[in-house]
Parts: structure tokens; C-alpha cells; sequence
């Protein structure tokens, strides 16, 4: 009865892992550990069935070494079979769609172990030539093998609970060493079983258990990395979402008696053989969560995992059926010798596309090394850190050869043209940047229909250098053609397979900025960022093909329902008689000697607003105090730690960012330098004044202040000399109070009536400890995760307070202007500080800043101390129309719009959960949140006058322009 008891005991073994695993795999999916966290013995008993599914993981490469017998069976069909099903559901994982441990932000991984992928591809390889390496195992006695195997392994556990050497070359159980060492263990405990019969099945049932438990124990405070701040005691983390990664001691140890339990129990029937199939099998199936992740949040269905997990159970014993049938009834065999000969052959035959594929790999590689300015470090950085960038370029190039091959069957010609295009695109790009800072991006292609006018640009020498190394290139190509081109030639098939898979290839990347397709999470995961508001940086990181890619799949703006030259001629009559109306109690006809002056104030937000965050003392008191006798309140920024950019185009246009195509997330380098015609506030002034005291490459500034009809645009590098350039002791930033003095001296030596835009700089990160000699400000509570973090906030909000105390003194100087000015000044954003506050929970805090309209004691004067929406939450879009309220001037038919738009619908902007992104494609959407800061939904009126400000917007950025004159946009409505 206990030797049947014992068969019985193998034969389930196999089923108990399959099961557990299932039961551990749809715990992970569904997040179970999430929901049990405050639940001690049920999460205790989940984490321990967590850390025994990855010892199994950590088994397999054991079982395969352990599996001796040498019965008749077909690995090779088994192992291409365990591939098709592997390439499947790996592929499957990879392509769907990320996970979501919160409401706010993505998980990293969720697996159940790390290392799924690797293992299963190793693990599949050793099952295959398990016999060989058995054999040459063998060649040492059990004995030796014993010694030198327990020996190797007590080093490695001792040096792991001294240092985590990695004395081995295990690269944290990554490496071919790691795997062959575990294949190693298993073979030898199988060989060396009247050894292991010194211990009783009780004791290695007993050790076992225990190693699983202190394993479980181990594990969990290996991945448990508490951080200590005296502020903010122990700092929670969610480590338990994460995979465990297996290369552990302590797991290997139980996985050892595990398998050393095995052998003394298992059964030796013909099936045994299926054990190490059956861990293959179980790798693929842990590289799914993420795929069933969707369906089982954000509560735990316990009906859908139990059918998912009969689904599944029911799936592997079908797989394992069907291996093992394949495996015993198909006797073909593939032949290596043979395959070695035809891929000699296919070398022999197609070394020249690989030749050509190296070529334009180096030519890449040189592109690089001139776009960093010959800097090898740099190139060094891309060649070590960006492979995967540098292949997407290469790739990119190589399928314009492919589709010419398919087009002439002729190889080097192909590549010789390939080639010359090449070059001469890298060419013009380095030229471009060198006369506009910018590469070649899609909208340049138009300059192709004035080839005379591109060539006068460029200097003749280079032109006939340039013609004299075409010519040589072509000669190459035709001499290699006329030679060695007959080896190279492509049927028919295979012609029109390479130009429909690299038409594929090259027409995908129309939907790279689509945050849902797969080109974009491709994109995403080899650190593709496309740097929209730099397209220069862009090119530097991305390469100039990437680079333009990234820039084609640009939409400006959805046509909204309705859109028509009728529809747009009545709503301007509409609107016109709106602003007739708004005009009967407003004083002024024009800005006439009024001053406006725009500030935007960087990264400026009172952090005690920040959610459970305390700070000491009050670091911005003026502006508290100036907020309580001004139009003021609180602005809804659409971005958090970034977007500048945004912030000021919407101030000045009054459009609104989130009425965009997310592919178009910076319209001032996607969309300004293109338009033929734009409107801004600054056109109703007779001048106008750019200030930004930094460089003005970003976000295409020069050309955009050209663009919008600035006078002047003073900053670094090429524009206006900036005057006041003083900082505050360790800051590199040009301080507040000297951006405030040069607005101030450029109020007075210019013409009265005239428009400011000044967007400062000392507030923008980083923000290093040594900036101030001393932080007076401190905080507490939450916010920050370590003192480094804690010390940079209280970095920040020391530079809000010298902002604080710069502002005081400009307004009391505005105060004594003669001339009638108004400020509406704002914060952009948030600084990018603040850690362990998820936006799915505090999205509307973290994108609140500060905003006020301040009229000097002249402009109160002029126009009767007019106070428009005091203590309001808005948006950017609404400061001009808000602007023009306080200085009682009149309204065109535009600036009706936005007047309705300003007093009827809730603040707008992008989504403030933090799926929104600064500078790059996102998933688009609008927020609308009222004053009290709560997201809302539009009436029935609040939707038809948002539709007519998206047929306005439409019209004047995407649309047939019809609205775009000055009828609308500047005179004033009668």
C-alpha cells in the first residue's frame, strides 16, 4: 500500500504544479495580493504559494538534467512544437496592453517570477540536447561530480550571504553558466540516488517545507525595500506586485530537496518523461498575467478566474497530449550536418545583403557621431545604451532597398541607390540643422517642388563633391553588378513578399503616435521618446529617420461634427452680437495705451496644496495677500512636471490643448511654424515684447514669437541682449527679480500700449540642495519618499519664497508706472517632485497652480478698479479673455467666444489622472473640473457653446480658414 501511495505520489506531482501555478497565475492577474494586503494569514499563505510556483520555475532546468531515461522520442518535433507555443503566447504578452496595479500608473511587470522569457528559451534549448550534455557529464564519476557540486555550491551560497558577488559569471541567474549549472545539480542528484537514500522520504518531505517557508521569508524582505525618514517613518512600496526574481539561494536549496524528495518518490513509468515538458509549459503560461489582467480588475471575479482556470488546466493537458502523441508517432529528424550546408549556401548566396544591411548600419553610426558633434562617449553611449534605436534606423533604410529589389531584382543596384539616397538625406538634414537647428521632419517635403531654390543654399564645391562621390558610387555598384549580381536574385514569391512586408514595415509608423497600436508600445519599450518640442534632441537621441517617422503620424485636430462655410458664417454672425452685447458695458475700443503683460511664472504652485504634505511657515505670504485684492484663483494646468510650452500657447491663443489630436501634444513644434496665419492676444497691441532668459531652441520659440508677431524677443543665444541677467548665489537660473526688471525697463523704453510675454526661469528643476546657501522652509508628512527627495521640495520652495519677496517689489514698482499695465501672471505647472502621490487619487491637486490679474494704479484708475472671476479655478485658454475684462476693452466676435467660453464652461484641460504626457503622443481626452475642484460633465448648453469653440479652433488651425480675418478675430463687435 505505501509503494502504491508512493507511484500515486508521482503521477500527481506533475498535476500539483500545474495546478498551483494556475491558481498562483490568476491570483497575479487579478491582483489578489492587492486586495489582501491588509489580510495577514491569507496574504501570508498567497506570497508562500508565490515563492513555491518560482522555486518550480527554478526547478525546471533541474528536471530536465534529472530526466535520464533514454526512451525513443522525437525532442526535436517536441522543442519546435514547445517554440510555435512559445512564440505564440510570448508574442501574445508582449503585444497586449500593460497592466494597471493602480488608477494611476502602469506596473513594470507583473509576472509571477522574472526571467520567464530567458529561462523558457534556455530550458527549451538543454531539453533538446539533454542527452549529449548527460554524456558529458558523465565522463566525471558520480562521486567527483558530488564533491565538485556541493563544493561549487556552498561557495556561491556563502558569497551570496556575504557580498552577492557574482564570483560565477550567473549574472543574476541570466546567463548560459546559471542554467548549465542547474542541469548539472539535476543530473548528478538522479545519478547519485543511493546517496540520497541516506535521508528518509519524511526528512526530505520536512526539510523541504521548511526551506519553502524561510525561503517565503527571505524573499519577501529581499524585495521589501523599506525606506526610513524621521518625517515620514517607514515609506509603503507595492513589491509584492512585482515578479520574484529565482536567482536566490535560499530557493535554490529548496528547490534541491524538492527535487531530491522527488527522486526518492517518483514513479518510473514511460510518462515521467513528460515532467520536464510540463515545466517548459508552465514558463509560457507565467508570461501571461498582464494578457488577463484587464478582465479580472479592479475587483477579483472569483466565477471568471474559475473559468479562466479551467479554460487553461484544459488547454495544457490537450498541449501535453498532443506533445506527447507528436513526440511518439513522427520519427522525422532534422539533419544538422544538412542544415549547416544550406545555410553555408544561403550565406554563399546572399552575402551581399548582409554587406549592404553592415554598410548602412555604419553609415548610421557615422550620423550619430556627427549629430553629437564627433563626441565618442556619446557614440559610445548609443552603440551600448540605444542598440535597439540605431537597428529601428537601419531597418528603416534597409526596407527602401528591399522594396527597389522587389521592384528591379537587381541587388547592388538597389543598394547603390539606397545608399546615395541615404547620404544625401543625412546630407540635408545636417545642413537644415545647421541653418535652422532642426532636422528633416514631413513637412519639409514640400521644398521638394523648388529644387533651384534648396540648391542655392548650399555651396557649389559641396554640390560637385557631392556629384563626383555619386558618380564613384555608382560605378562601384555597376561594376559589382555586372560581376557578382547574377548570385544575387530573388523569385518572383519572394520579390513580393519583402516589398509587402517592407511597405508593412514602413507604413506603420503612420500610427506611431497612437498610444493603443502596437508600433507605439514597440516604440515605447526601446525608449523612443520624440522629443516634439526639440526636434533637434530628437534627432540626437532617435536618429534623423526615427526622428521624421515619429513626426508623420500628426493630426492636427478632428473636424468637429457640423463643420462647414454655412456653419462657420452664422456663428460668426452669433458671436458678433454677443460681443455687441459684452461691448454695451465696456468702455474702451481698443487696448489703446494699456499695457498687458503675460507672466509666466515656472514651475510656480503652492505647495501646501500638495496632498498630506506640511510645510512650516508660509513661503509665498505677498502673493496670498496680493490673491485676496485681485482677480485671482487657481489655474487647471494640463500639465504636471512639464509642458510649459502648452500653458503659453493656450494663454496666448486661447485655444485649448486638450480640443488637439493627442499625436499633436506641443503645438508649438508641430503645429505654429506651419501655419500660414496665426492669432494671438499680442496682434491687438501695437507692439510686442518676447522675454525668456534662457536659451530659446526649445519648443521652436524663435520661429513661433516670429510666427505670432513679436517686435522684440529677448533671450540667450542669437536673440535681443537680455540686460538683467543676475542669479540667486548657487543657481544656475536667471533670477525672477531680474526677468521682472527687464519687463519693467521695457515698459518704459518702448511705446505706450504694448504686449509682455515673460516666461522666468528661476523655479525650473533641478532643484540641488547647494542652490541656497540656507532652506528655510521645511516639510513633513507625505510628498517625498527619501531626504534626498524631501531636500530637493525644500530647495524648491525656497526659490518660491525669493519669487515671492521679487514679486512685492515689482508690483510696488509697477504701482508708480504712469502708464495704465495689467499682469496676469500664473504658474505652468507643478515642479516633477513629488513622489508616492498617485494622480488616479490627487490628479486635480497635482495639476492646481496660482494665477492673479493685476491692474497697476493707473490702470485702475482708466478703468474703474474692475475686478472680473476672483478666487476661480480656469484654465490657460481663459487669461485673455479675463484680461480684456479687467482692462474694459471691447471684444471682437473671437474674443466673445472666449468671454462665454471663460464665464460658462468648467476649467478644461487634458486628463489629470497621469495618462496624459508632456511632449509625447498620449491618449487623449478633456477634463472639465468646477471650481471646487470636482470632475464634472457639461449640460445640454455647456456642450453646444464648447462644440462652437472646437468649430472655431478647427477652423483657425486645421480647417478652411474661414474665420481667420480680421472681421472675427480683431474688430470690434457693433
Amino acid at each position: 500500500m505505501f509503494s502504491s501511495l508512493k507511484q500515486k505520489r508521482g503521477q500527481q506531482l506533475g498535476t500539483l504544479f500545474v495546478v498551483l501555478t494556475i491558481i498562483c497565475f490568476l491570483g497575479t492577474a487579478s491582483q489578489l495580493l492587492t486586495h489582501l494586503q491588509e489580510a495577514t494569514w491569507p496574504f501570508i499563505l498567497w506570497w508562500i504559494l508565490k515563492t513555491f510556483v518560482s522555486t518550480v520555475v527554478l526547478w525546471v532546468p533541474i528536471a530536465i538534467g534529472a530526466n535520464q531515461q533514454q526512451r525513443q522520442f522525437n525532442r526535436q518535433i517536441v522543442v519546435l512544437t514547445l517554440w510555435i507555443i512559445g512564440i505564440i503566447t510570448f508574442t501574445w504578452a508582449k503585444f497586449t496592453t500593460q497592466p494597471v496595479t493602480t488608477t494611476a500608473q502602469p506596473s513594470p511587470e507583473l509576472y509571477v517570477v522574472q526571467q520567464v522569457f530567458i529561462t523558457w528559451l534556455v530550458c527549451s534549448g538543454l531539453y533538446l540536447f539533454a542527452h549529449p550534455l548527460q554524456k558529458l557529464c558523465h565522463r566525471w564519476s558520480t562521486i567527483t561530480r558530488r564533491h565538485w557540486l556541493i563544493s561549487f555550491s556552498f561557495i556561491f551560497f556563502l558569497i551570496n550571504l556575504i557580498s552577492g558577488y557574482d564570483a560565477f559569471g550567473f549574472h543574476r541567474g541570466t546567463s548560459l553558466i546559471w542554467f548549465s549549472y542547474l542541469f548539472a545539480l539535476g543530473d548528478w542528484l538522479a545519478s547519485d540516488q543511493r546517496w540520497l537514500k541516506n535521508w528518509s522520504n519524511r526528512r526530505y518531505a520536512g526539510l523541504t517545507i521548511i526551506s519553502l517557508l524561510f525561503s517565503s521569508l527571505i524573499t519577501w524582505l529581499n524585495m521589501n525595500h523599506v525606506d526610513y525618514s524621521p518625517h515620514s517613518d517607514l515609506t509603503p512600496n507595492t513589491h509584492y506586485l512585482l515578479g520574484i526574481n529565482p536567482y536566490q539561494p535560499f530557493l535554490l536549496l529548496t528547490c534541491l530537496l524538492m527535487t531530491a524528495w522527488f527522486l526518492r518518490e517518483r514513479n518510473k513509468k514511460p510518462k515521467e518523461h513528460l515532467l520536464p515538458i510540463t515545466g517548459i509549459l508552465l514558463l509560457n503560461l507565467l508570461g501571461l498575467p498582464m494578457i488577463f489582467t484587464p478582465l479580472l480588475l479592479p475587483h477579483v471575479n472569483w466565477q471568471l478566474s474559475l473559468l479562466i482556470g479551467v479554460i487553461i488546466a484544459a488547454a495544457f493537458a490537450g498541449i501535453l497530449t498532443l506533445i506527447n502523441f507528436l513526440g511518439n508517432k513522427i520519427t522525422w529528424q532534422l539533419n544538422y550536418r544538412n542544415l549547416f550546408n544550406r545555410l553555408k549556401q544561403i550565406c554563399q548566396n546572399f552575402w551581399p545583403v548582409l554587406l549592404t544591411f553592415l554598410i548602412l548600419w555604419l553609415i548610421t553610426l557615422g550620423s550619430f557621431a556627427i549629430l553629437w558633434g564627433g563626441k565618442f562617449t556619446m557614440v559610445q553611449w548609443m552603440l551600448t545604451e540605444r542598440p535597439k534605436i540605431i537597428t529601428v534606423n537601419v531597418l528603416i533604410i534597409f526596407a527602401i532597398t528591399l522594396i527597389l529589389m522587389a521592384i528591379t531584382n537587381r541587388w547592388w543596384v538597389s543598394s547603390g541607390i539606397t545608399i546615395l539616397f541615404y547620404l544625401g538625406w543625412l546630407g540635408a538634414s545636417i545642413l537644415k540643422i545647421a541653418a535652422r537647428n532642426e532636422p528633416i521632419i514631413p513637412t519639409d517635403i514640400s521644398t521638394l517642388t523648388a529644387p533651384s531654390e534648396m540648391l542655392g543654399m548650399v555651396n557649389k564645391w559641396v554640390i560637385i563633391f557631392t556629384l563626383i562621390g555619386a558618380i564613384i558610387i555608382i560605378a562601384i555598384c555597376w561594376q559589382l553588378e555586372k560581376h557578382v549580381g547574377k548570385s544575387c536574385r530573388f523569385n518572383p514569391i519572394v520579390r513580393i513578399a519583402i516589398a509587402v512586408l517592407s511597405c508593412a514595415y514602413l507604413f506603420s509608423f503612420s500610427f506611431a503616435n497612437h498610444s493603443n497600436s502596437i508600433v507605439y508600445k514597440q516604440l515605447q519599450n526601446i525608449d523612443d521618446t520624440p522629443y516634439f518640442y526639440s526636434q533637434l534632441r530628437g534627432a540626437k537621441m532617435n536618429g534623423t529617420l526615427l526622428q521624421f517617422a515619429n513626426n508623420i503620424d500628426v493630426h492636427v485636430m478632428n473636424k468637429p461634427k457640423g463643420y462647414s462655410a454655412a456653419t462657420m458664417k452664422d456663428l460668426a454672425k452669433r458671436y458678433s452680437k454677443l460681443g455687441a452685447k459684452i461691448n454695451q458695458n465696456r468702455t474702451h475700443n481698443s487696448v489703446g495705451k494699456q499695457n498687458l503683460v503675460f507672466v509666466l511664472s515656472e514651475s510656480y504652485s503652492d505647495p501646501s496644496r500638495v496632498p498630506g504634505m506640511k510645510v512650516s511657515g508660509n513661503p509665498i505670504a505677498y502673493l496670498h495677500q496680493l490673491k485676496k485684492h485681485s482677480t485671482s484663483g487657481l489655474m487647471l494646468s494640463s500639465g504636471y512636471g512639464g509642458g510649459t510650452a502648452n500653458m503659453e500657447y493656450q494663454a496666448l491663443t486661447g485655444l485649448s490643448i486638450a480640443n488637439f489630436s493627442p499625436t499633436l501634444p506641443t503645438p508649438y513644434s508641430q503645429l505654429v511654424p506651419y501655419q500660414k496665419r496665426t492669432f494671438t492676444i499680442n496682434n491687438l497691441f501695437n507692439y510686442s515684447i518676447g522675454i525668456h532668459p534662457f536659451s530659446a531652441n526649445l519648443y521652436s520659440r524663435k520661429t513661433v514669437y516670429k510666427k505670432f508677431g513679436f517686435n522684440k524677443f529677448y533671450h540667450f543665444n542669437g536673440g535681443d541682449k537680455i540686460t538683467y541677467t543676475q542669479k540667486i548665489q548657487r543657481s544656475p537660473r536667471v533670477s525672477d527679480d531680474s526677468a521682472y526688471k527687464e519687463v519693467t525697463l521695457n515698459l518704459k523704453r518702448q511705446p505706450h500700449g504694448k504686449f509682455v510675454q515673460l516666461a522666468t526661469m528661476q523655479n525650473h528643476m533641478p532643484y540641488e540642495p547647494t542652490y541656497y546657501a540656507k532652506n528655510n522652509y521645511h516639510v513633513s508628512g507625505k510628498g517625498f519618499k527619501t531626504a534626498d527627495q524631501k531636500a530637493q521640495i525644500e530647495t524648491y520652495i525656497q526659490g518660491i519664497h525669493y519669487t515671492d519677496q521679487a514679486l512685492k517689489k515689482w508690483i510696488n514698482q509697477l504701482d508708480k508706472l504712469k502708464q495704465p499695465t495689467t499682469v496676469v501672471w500664473y504658474g505652468d505647472h507643478l515642479p516633477g517632485i513629488y513622489h508616492g502621490l498617485p494622480m488616479g487619487k490627487y490628479g486635480t491637486q497635482l495639476h492646481e497652480t496660482d494665477y492673479f490679474i493685476y491692474s497697476n494704479a493707473a490702470a485702475r484708475k482708466t478703468n474703474q478698479n474692475r475686478l472680473t472671476w476672483q478666487h476661480r479655478l480656469v484654465g490657460p485658454n481663459n487669461f485673455a479673455a479675463m484680461a480684456l475684462a479687467q482692462m474694459d476693452v471691447k471684444v471682437s466676435p473671437y474674443y466673445a467666444l472666449l468671454t462665454k467660453v471663460a464665464e460658462d464652461i468648467p476649467a478644461t484641460s487634458l486628463p489629470t489622472n497621469g495618462t496624459a504626457k508632456n511632449n509625447s503622443a498620449h491618449q487623449g481626452g478633456t477634463d472639465f473640473v468646477n471650481a471646487r475642484g470636482k470632475h464634472v460633465k457639461l449640460t445640454p448648453q455647456q456642450k453646444k457653446l464648447f462644440h462652437d469653440y472646437q468649430l472655431v479652433q478647427y477652423d483657425l488651425t486645421a480647417g478652411h480658414h474661414y474665420l481667420l480675418k480680421d472681421s472675427f478675430l480683431k474688430q470690434i463687435a457693433k
